[in-house]
């Protein structure tokens, strides 16, 4: 017969059954999917702080946070907000900045002229703060300001173009969807085309995407800049918050996994975000200020970070959105890293492991390539996430290997390709 001790030891085990499988029951679609969010983060501190805090404020029930950014948004500079009035800043060595730590503002030089990005809240804050920045850039009459491209038509970022049509000459370039009752005869950029493409604009090419969501024409884009004498590829998100509409969230959960593929495409590395709080912009922009540039640029996140972001907001996208529609089932995008074992691989040892927020990924293919010899090979991964095989012939301090996992979907879950390159060596471990 058992004993008091073992019939109580029996009790508890499956009282705290029940209760766990209780509190899974519970847990809803939009929990799954902010929980997918902060393991997409990876650890990252500054991530956490500003891209997961505020692409799932509403999903999180925070929205505080995004209020009491709107409450940053100053137009004169004077008064007890002049502390959030952040000066004209070079953030490239072609591109500078200046607006305030809500909505920001860029302008490009370009050989012939100024192109700018969005257009600040009103003509008071354009005549006030950008038309005497863009005149220390050089602003004249044979140094023009081009054109303007418009993220979208809420007033914070198209308040300033009817002044810069008026005096300045400049026509600004705007989604179709946002152009009803603008007075300042925008060029459309046609919102129902949701393919990325090439336009030029102001004669600087921008790779346009029309990412409707946020407004019917929010349009994300692409732009190739110069960093320390380097080009680099930079996005522009066309538009950060939702709204309570199924619908529009919906939209914005397309265009945010569309702007994903169109940063992976490009390899983008960089940001330029209008609302500069969203990615923790604002922070490299004061310290730029403080300290001057890095390089590269405080603006240059690394093509993994502005990946991880973009699918951290996906995840929110989709916490809000399966909170508005219960009944919606979304599959989990998983954001993974590869990194060869034990450093750098080896004439004698090529392995990978693939890892992501939940642990090791199992029984999934890594293609290892030589891009000097053009050798390759395929493994599978084990229980522990590492793949190898061997590359032969491997030459040390002469091959540059690839290690690439092509993603993989399932009913729950999609798992996102990553690759990682590395110089092969003698002994592991080699810069």
């Amino acid at each position: 017969m058992e004993s008091k001790r073992t019939l109580l030891a029996r009790f508890v085990t499956a009282t705290l059954a029940m209760t766990g499988a209780c509190l899974a029951a519970a847990q809803t679609q939009s929990d799954v999917h902010r929980d997918a969010a902060t393991r997409n983060v990876g650890g990252d501190p500054f991530m956490t702080k500003y891209a997961r805090a505020f692409y799932c404020n509403l999903a999180d029930d925070n929205n505080g946070i995004v209020i009491e950014a709107r409450g940053w948004n100053n137009q004169t500079g004077t008064g007890s907000n002049a502390q959030y009035r952040i000066p004209l800043t070079q953030i490239f060595d072609d591109v500078w900045g200046i607006g305030n730590h809500y909505v920001f503002q860029y302008m490009i030089k370009t050989p012939d002229g100024i192109v700018g990005v969005d257009s600040s809240n009103s003509a008071a804050e354009f005549s006030t703060f950008n038309y005497p920045a863009m005149q220390s850039l050089g602003l004249s009459a044979s140094f023009p300001l081009k054109a303007i491209f418009l993220t979208h038509g809420h007033g914070d970022h198209d308040g300033g173009a009817k002044w810069a049509l008026d005096n300045l000459g400049a026509r600004s370039y705007i989604g179709s969807a946002d152009s009803a009752g603008k007075a300042y005869n925008p060029i459309l950029i046609d919102s129902t085309n949701l393919s990325m493409r090439t336009m030029s604009i102001g004669g600087k090419t921008f790779w346009v995407l029309p990412t409707p969501g946020h407004t019917p024409g929010s349009t994300s884009a692409v732009l190739e800049v110069t960093d320390h004498g380097q080009t680099k590829r930079v996005l522009i998100n066309g538009g950060q918050s939702m709204t309570n509409s199924i619908p529009e969230v919906a939209q914005y959960l397309d265009s945010i996994e569309r702007v994903y593929a169109m940063a992976s495409v490009l390899r983008v590395d960089g940001v330029m975000t209008p609302h500069i709080y969203w990615d923790g912009e604002g922070e490299k922009l004061d310290q730029i200020n403080a300290t001057g540039r890095t390089n590269p640029s405080q603006n240059i996140y690394g093509h993994e970070t502005v990946m991880r972001m973009t699918a951290v907001a996906r995840e929110c996208s989709a916490a809000w959105l399966t909170r508005l529609d219960a009944t919606r089932v979304l599959p989990i995008w998983r954001f993974n890293t590869i990194e060869f074992v034990d450093g750098n691989p080896t004439p004698t040892k090529v392995a990978a492991k693939v890892q992501n927020g939940w642990g090791a990924l199992a029984n999934q293919k890594v293609t290892f390539s030589v891009a000097e010899t053009g050798a390759s090979c395929s493994a599978m991964t084990n229980d522990m996430g590492v793949a190898s095989c061997p590359i032969r012939p491997l030459r040390p301090h002469k091959d540059n290997v690839t290690a690439s996992f092509a993603g993989a979907q399932s009913a729950g879950f999609v798992d996102l390709p990553t690759e990682t390159a590395a110089m092969a060596c003698s002994n592991g471990n080699c810069k």
